[in-house]
């Protein structure tokens, strides 16, 4: 079945990427992508269409208790932690710094064994702006797969950051009063085309069709990042009912949307983005593009690079993302939480795209939490690595690498109450 399914993800592929007239657009149901088990690798074709979804599991945490672990020191944002702990009745793991953990072994296993003592279900990470950041979250897997003899997450983690203490209580105070079941039913996704193939435009249209299914209403937004390329015979996007479409390129980002779009956006509870992103832009947009709009309660989630990346970085920058460390360019996860967003899922580096993010909207739409889902997916990529093996970021460690390209899977990002359930749907 595996084999036959790969085969007929090929075919749609193939057929997607050598014709060029509209006819010819192929759309695949979810069903009709192979699903690849970790360590499996997917057809050449499949990898170069994104045209793919990684498989996941279930694995059992190691308790039932909710942990807050933070570094931050102030009173404000210590004040909504408290908050966080009284909602769950959680217990609370204070150290002087997480953006410290990956050069501190002892600080690592005296971590591990005070989480140990404490059998976790969730582990909510609250990190300081300076600490979040990538060593820290790679320094969190080599702890979380290291509570019991398996090489797993043994916990259901979330992240909850934001450019400020007042930002992080509003995000907190969200999480508390969210109720899945009384967000509506829309989804907006933003797509970029960037190839030929139209491969981020494609996976809009797929989840668009998913999600009809599951009760949404859609609508989306497609920026065209090939001058002249809606002239061809085929281009698959028209400005329609409920979808916009605009020119935006690297020198010539959008700036702003246009007011029906933005307003269709601010309705949605569940957006997503495909395409290409650098800190300060995703999918030809800049991210300052998103910052008066109002994304209250939304779940939103990212297949485009950087858009997890913080404010500070452990990893060497290069070509368009030299600048990044530049106070001025918007973040893409920070802005969103800024706006409103409940949830934000993303990539602080190198994101795969659909592969990797529709397992987690999968998991979403049973009903499982942020913690649940983000778990699943990290020891996925884990298992497909033959386990974790604990390796920093610096300065020097070529992009190219296979030292680099593993520690870049796991740099995915779920930031949200880890014991929040983004979406609920009756069975």
């Amino acid at each position: 079945m595996h084999s036959f399914r790969l085969i007929t993800c090929v075919v749609i592929c193939s057929f997607f990427a050598l014709y060029t007239n509209a006819a010819d657009l192929v759309v695949p149901t979810p069903d009709q992508i192979p699903r690849v088990k970790p360590g499996q690798t997917p057809t050449m074709q499949a990898r170069r269409m994104s045209c793919w979804v990684q498989d996941t599991r279930a694995h059992t945490p190691l308790g039932k208790a909710y942990v807050v672990l933070t570094d931050v020191q102030d009173a404000a944002s210590m004040s909504a932690v408290k908050k966080l702990l009284s909602h769950h009745k959680g217990k609370l793991l204070k150290v002087s710094s997480l953006k410290n953990l990956n050069s501190d072994p002892k600080a690592r296993e005296q971590l591990r064994m005070q989480l140990i003592k404490l059998k976790p279900r969730y582990v909510a990470v609250v990190p300081q702006l300076q600490s979040y950041r990538e060593n820290t979250l790679l320094a969190l897997w080599d702890v979380f797969t290291r509570l019991d003899e398996d090489r797993y997450l043994d916990v259901y983690p979330g992240v909850l950051v934001a450019s400020d203490a007042a930002s992080l209580s509003k995000l907190i105070e969200r999480s508390i009063g969210y109720d899945a079941a009384k967000q509506p039913k829309n989804f907006f996704g933003i797509s970029q085309i960037f190839d030929p193939g139209y491969k981020s435009f494609q996976k809009i249209e797929v989840l668009k069709g998913s999600l009809k299914k599951a009760g949404y209403t859609s609508a989306n937004l497609t920026i065209n990042s090939i001058p002249g390329l809606e002239n061809r015979a085929g281009f698959p996007a028209a400005s329609g009912k409920n979808h916009w479409v605009l020119q935006g390129s690297r020198r010539s980002p959008v700036a702003k949307l246009p007011e029906l779009a933005r307003a269709k956006l601010e309705k949605s509870s569940l957006t997503m983005l495909f395409g290409h992103g650098v800190p300060g832009r995703v999918v030809g947009m800049e991210v300052n593009a998103l910052n008066n709009v109002d994304l209250s309660n939304q779940v939103i989630l990212s297949g485009c690079c950087y858009s997890g990346v913080g404010m500070a970085t452990d990893c060497a920058m290069a070509g368009p993302v030299a600048g990044s460390l530049d106070p001025k360019l918007k973040r893409f996860s920070l802005t969103m939480v800024d706006r409103g967003a409940v949830a934000v899922f993303c990539h602080m580096r190198l994101n795969m795209g659909f592969p990797h993010v529709y397992p987690m909207l999968e998991s979403y739409l049973a009903n499982r939490s942020l913690g649940e889902s983000y778990q699943r997916l990290i020891n996925a990529l884990i298992e497909g690595q033959g386990g974790f093996t604990p390796q920093w970021y610096t300065k020097q460690t070529p992009a190219r690498s296979t030292q680099s390209r593993k520690m870049n899977q796991l740099l995915y990002m779920q930031i949200g109450d880890p014991a929040l359930v983004p979406i609920q749907i009756k069975k």
